[in-house]
């Protein structure tokens, strides 16, 4: 993993808020990376820093309340992969060592498909019983 990768993720790390696998992930990658480390660090500090605000019983103003929860909704419809991504090369290897199965496995979903649709015509060009 590069840094590119794991930057999405050290906010979610630093709030506790990732899955054990994709943590297992993140924490290998900052524990070798001295820039991914500090900016774990600096969220980290910042998370702590919110909480420890909101525990002194401090509001936000307003404005910065309604900004929030507004990009917490937008962040909300975003995807997230629920595996660890894979980089570029990895699953052009993964395609390549694999292509046999994924042929074969395009080909019977080609079959179903063209099963169904055979079946649909069918079905629909016969008689209907008179009630």
């Amino acid at each position: 993993m590069n840094c590119e990768q794991i930057a999405p993720y050290l906010p979610g790390l630093a709030g506790d808020e990732i899955g054990a696998e994709t943590r297992r992930w993140v924490d290998a990658h900052v524990a070798t990376c001295d820039s991914c480390r500090a900016d774990a660090a600096r969220l980290h500090g910042v998370s702590a820093g919110l909480v420890a605000l909101q525990e002194r019983g401090i509001e936000p103003p307003a404005f910065l309340e309604q900004a929030i929860l507004e990009r917490v909704d937008a962040e909300r419809h975003r995807r997230y992969l629920p595996v660890t991504p894979m980089i570029p090369a990895e699953l052009v290897r993964v395609v390549s060592d694999n292509r046999d199965a994924l042929a074969q496995a395009a080909g019977v979903a080609l079959a179903a498909g063209a099963l169904f649709a055979l079946w649909r015509r069918v079905r629909s060009n016969r008689p209907q019983a008179a009630v």
